[in-house]
This record gives C-alpha cells, sequence and structure tokens, in this order.
C-alpha cells in the first residue's frame, strides 16, 4: 500500500556514491566548514568550472539539501524528537526519508573530515593540541598549566631567558608560575600577553584576539609598535581587532569561564550567538532554517559537553523545532 507520506527524490539527482557527486558533496561541505578560506573558495570555482558536469553536480547536492521534502522529513523528526509523533510507527519513515537523510549526514561527516584535513599544517606546528569537542590540561616545565578548549593548539619554547607560548588557534586558560626573572608571553595575530604570575584567558577570535585576566595582572602589547601597552586586572576584558584595541570591561568571570566546567552561561543573549557558540563543540554541522529563530532572546546554563542535548532543552522551551539525524547534524526551524 503506498505511503501517503512518501516523498521522492527529484529524478535529476544522481547516486552519491558516483566519483563526480562526492566530490561536489565535500565542496559542499568545505564551503560551509567555518575555516573555508577564499583560497579553498577560488580551487571550488576551478573545480566547477572544469565541466558543465561539475557545475549540474554541485547543484543538485545544493538543490537536495534546500529541498522541501527534505525539510518536510526534518519537520516529521523534530516532532517526533519534542513528543509529538512518539507513537508514529517507524514504517511511516519512508525509503526517500531515508535516502535524504543519508545524504545529510554523509555532508555532515564530511564537514569534520574538511575540517581535519585542514588541520594538517596545524599538527605538524603544533605541541599540543584538541579536535572538536575536547579539552586538556597541559603542564609545562615551569609549572604552570595551560587548559586548552574545545578545536585549539598551542606550541611551546622554554629556555633560559624565555617561557613562550604561541596560541595556534583557539582558546586557552592560562595559570602561570611566578618567576620575576622570566615573564610568561603569550604570542597571537602580533600580539603578545605577557604575564609573571597571574591566570588569563585568550581566545581567537574571526577579527582578533580576546583577553580576560582572572587573577593578577597581564600586558597587552603589539609587537610592532602601533598602539600603546594595555594593562588589565582581575575581572577585565578587552578585545583587539586588526585596527587595535577596544575599550576595557568589566566581566562576569563566573559566565567567561564557564566552559572550564563544561558549561556555556548565558544572559539574554541572541539564540543565533548561543547556537555560534555550541557549534565550536559539534562534531557535526547545525543548520538554522528559519532565521528568526536567531533573534529569540535566551539565557541559562547549558551543557557544552553535549551540544545537541543543549539545543534539544532550548528547542524543548523556545518556540523552535528541531532535528536530528545520525547524531552529526541538527537541524532548528
Amino acid at each position: 500500500m503506498p505511503d501517503s507520506d512518501n516523498h521522492y527524490l527529484p529524478p535529476t539527482v544522481t547516486d552519491p556514491a558516483s566519483a563526480l557527486s562526492e566530490e561536489a558533496i565535500a565542496w559542499f561541505a568545505r564551503l560551509r566548514s567555518e575555516r573555508c578560506s577564499p583560497d579553498d573558495r577560488r580551487a571550488f570555482e576551478s573545480w566547477r568550472n572544469q565541466t558543465p558536469a561539475h557545475a549540474a553536480a554541485y547543484e543538485e547536492v545544493s538543490a537536495l539539501w534546500n529541498d522541501p521534502a527534505l525539510r518536510l522529513a526534518a519537520t516529521k523528526a523534530a516532532r517526533a524528537s519534542i513528543g509529538l509523533e512518539r507513537h508514529a510507527p517507524v514504517r511511516r519513515w519512508s525509503q526517500s526519508w531515508l535516502r535524504y537523510a543519508a545524504v545529510a549526514a554523509t555532508i555532515a561527516g564530511l564537514v569534520a573530515l574538511v575540517d581535519l584535513e585542514i588541520d594538517i599544517p596545524l599538527r605538524l606546528t603544533s605541541d599540543y593540541r584538541t579536535s572538536t569537542g575536547e579539552q586538556q590540561v597541559v603542564r609545562l616545565s615551569d609549572r604552570s598549566s595551560v587548559t586548552l578548549n574545545t578545536r585549539s593548539a598551542i606550541g611551546s619554547t622554554f629556555d633560559d631567558q624565555t617561557r613562550r607560548v604561541n596560541l595556534l588557534k583557539g582558546e586557552a586558560f592560562f595559570q602561570v608560575a611566578p618567576d620575576k626573572e622570566k615573564p610568561f608571553v603569550v604570542y597571537n595575530r602580533q600580539i603578545t600577553t605577557r604575564a609573571v604570575g597571574t591566570e588569563f584567558l585568550v581566545r581567537e577570535e574571526s577579527d582578533g584576539i580576546r583577553v580576560t585576566v582572572t587573577e593578577g595582572v597581564v600586558e597587552l602589547a603589539p609587537i610592532q609598535p602601533v598602539w600603546p601597552p594595555i594593562q588589565l586586572t582581575a575581572g577585565q576584558q578587552v578585545s583587539v581587532a586588526p585596527d587595535g584595541p577596544g575599550s576595557v570591561r568589566e566581566v562576569d568571570l563566573d559566565q567567561v569561564t564557564a566552559w572550564l566546567r563544561g558549561r556555556l552561561v548565558v544572559e539574554d543573549a541572541r539564540l543565533g550567538d548561543v547556537i555560534e557558540e555550541l557549534r565550536r563543540y559539534h562534531s557535526g554541522t547545525i543548520q538554522v532554517w528559519n532565521s528568526a529563530v536567531n533573534e529569540i532572546r535566551v539565557s541559562g546554563s547549558y551543557n557544552i559537553t553535549d551540544p545537541a542535548a543543549a539545543l534539544l532543552a532550548l528547542a524543548e522551551t523556545l518556540p523552535v523545532r528541531m532535528a536530528q539525524f545520525t547524531g552529526r547534524i541538527v537541524i532548528l526551524f
């Protein structure tokens, strides 16, 4: 008996197992990755322009991802996840829906693979690094410690005159052992953060870095003297962009350091900003299909060790629906 809920793939969609389709899916994933660079985009344009078949393969993948039938399937999954169709038999989820979910999961998995491929040069230059969702505490030879947050990496140089750490990527919390003869210096984006014995966080942002002091005093300065040094004390934070530092501000340290306890704490924040933060800890992809979702205001404490569960908690308390596929892809609408 035909299933009235079936939604069939458009007849022009090719088998995802074909070589060209796999390349198209890989490019689709790369372009959606947060680490996609201008060079990647130029390489994609070169690939797409090779033949009409290349362009058509990419358009098919894009059309499949944005197809209304997939969104309807996502709605069914979201209803099931919040109990609206909790008792619906599994057989009502058609083979076509499973094909949509399989391709979606393939794209989500390739996002992680693309990120891993891009990380290869970083693996060759870093001493310590973390993958998505991982945190690591590093004990340095001077008895200082560094806690690396998700997707982070550092290199270090310690000798008789120097205690130097390069933050190559991501975010780290530094607990510095006192040594007045050898200041502890963190380098990132041509900026130094200098301390003797103190605790502070350095986070790489899309357009610069953000430094927060939790104990003691640190000094920020550019390697080239284009702006004067800045001193920060406990409870102060500053963001530095390519054109210079912003204003020093007081912050809630419990909120800023919540990630050290496995939490994301927000107060009257845009849901879009919360989702962007949770993406850092999610080993797949999080898609928002309704832009109005981003503007919802939220407050709360959320578990960053399980981003999908955090999003589900949000979906259960807000006017938002959520679908999950294979645990790697989350859709909010």
